[in-house]
């Protein structure tokens, strides 16, 4: 029960856009999260051919379809510059665990018993030694619940909405936890007509139309110290 209103304030706290960080651990690797939130942004905004979104960031790509990650790699996100390879490697000797997931507009209207790829896809393992969950969309869910892996889908959603939301109304990031992780809320800004044009695409446009400026959807990154 304590960690449910625990986990009901955060939300709240999201809604307002009032980072609920304190003096969490978490605060350590934070300077290290907002350099990889810069890689990721980047990417997004110069994005390779015919790879956007999830895909832009981990592989395998997930174009048009949950991501689920190939169990057999270390991690889902390959560096491509040497600032990415540098945060990395600083993350990974801290012993840091890192996962992404990202979000779209979407997830304001998606019904959360109804998985929808484009209101939300993840978590990918960034970092060596980051427990990915049994379960993600489009997987059998498992029978018995999996403990000490980063948020899977279902545990994720209530805080990527907050988000999306906050970032509508102006908010421009918060961090926040769930269970053992900390939570770095980041949203990602329609920069160019390119972007806006991509994401009002008849073939994929949701029921919020996209302008210039704002945002189209945002990033998460959940982190802790390895046990």
């Amino acid at each position: 029960m304590k960690a449910n209103l625990k986990f009901t304030a955060c939300v709240a706290a999201c809604m307002s856009g009032v980072a609920v960080f304190g003096g969490s651990p978490g605060a350590y690797d934070l300077p290290l999260i907002l350099r990889l939130n810069e890689a990721v942004q980047h990417r997004f905004q110069d994005p390779a051919p015919a790879v956007l979104g999830m895909s832009r960031v981990a592989v395998p790509p997930s174009f048009g379809a949950h991501f689920r990650p190939d169990r057999a790699l270390e991690r889902d996100f390959r560096p491509e510059t040497a600032a990415e390879m540098e945060v990395l490697s600083a993350l990974e000797q801290r012993q840091t665990q890192v996962g992404f997931y990202v979000f779209g507009v979407a997830i304001i209207d998606s019904d959360p018993s109804q998985p929808d790829f484009r209101a939300l896809k993840g978590p990918g393992a960034m970092t060596r030694g980051t427990p990915r969950p049994a379960w993600y969309p489009s997987m059998v869910m498992p029978s018995a619940f999996q403990p000490d892996t980063l948020p899977d889908w279902n545990a994720i959603y209530p805080v990527a909405r907050a988000a999306m939301k906050s970032f509508r109304e102006g908010g421009r990031g918060f961090e926040t936890r769930v269970d053992t992780w900390t939570i770095a809320a980041r949203p990602v800004t329609a920069v160019a007509e390119k972007c806006v044009m991509c994401h009002n695409n008849q073939a994929y446009k949701g029921s919020h139309e996209v302008r210039l400026g704002q945002p189209i959807g945002g990033v998460l990154f959940a982190f802790r110290h390895s046990r």
